[in-house]
């Protein structure tokens, strides 16, 4: 098995690497064989992706947001509409601990 050495690795992407091997139950190094794997195991078709794939739910949840977004009409101001959400909130139940 062949060994490889990574000079001046950047601090923030150690940092990323340890917490995401500690999320997958795997070690550092663990957690460095199985992206250098997943990614070969792909060959040149792989591409990187920037951000999280959303989950479904939340593409439903922007979508439905962005739907409304510049439909609703209202008359009162931002401070009156906050107090309005605040006044209606309530405490739900008691819990003892």
């Amino acid at each position: 098995m062949s060994a490889l050495t990574i000079r001046e690795l950047p601090e923030r992407t150690m940092r990323t690497l340890k917490a995401r091997a500690a999320r997958n139950h795997r070690s550092l190094n663990g957690e460095i064989l199985y992206i250098f794997d997943y990614i070969a195991s792909f060959g040149e078709n792989f591409s990187f992706t920037i951000s999280r794939p959303e989950s479904p739910d939340v593409t439903r949840q922007r979508d439905a947001i962005l739907a409304l977004a510049g439909q609703w009409k209202d008359d009162r101001t931002d401070d009156e509409i906050i107090a309005d959400i605040e006044g209606s909130r309530t405490f739900g139940r008691e819990v003892e601990l």
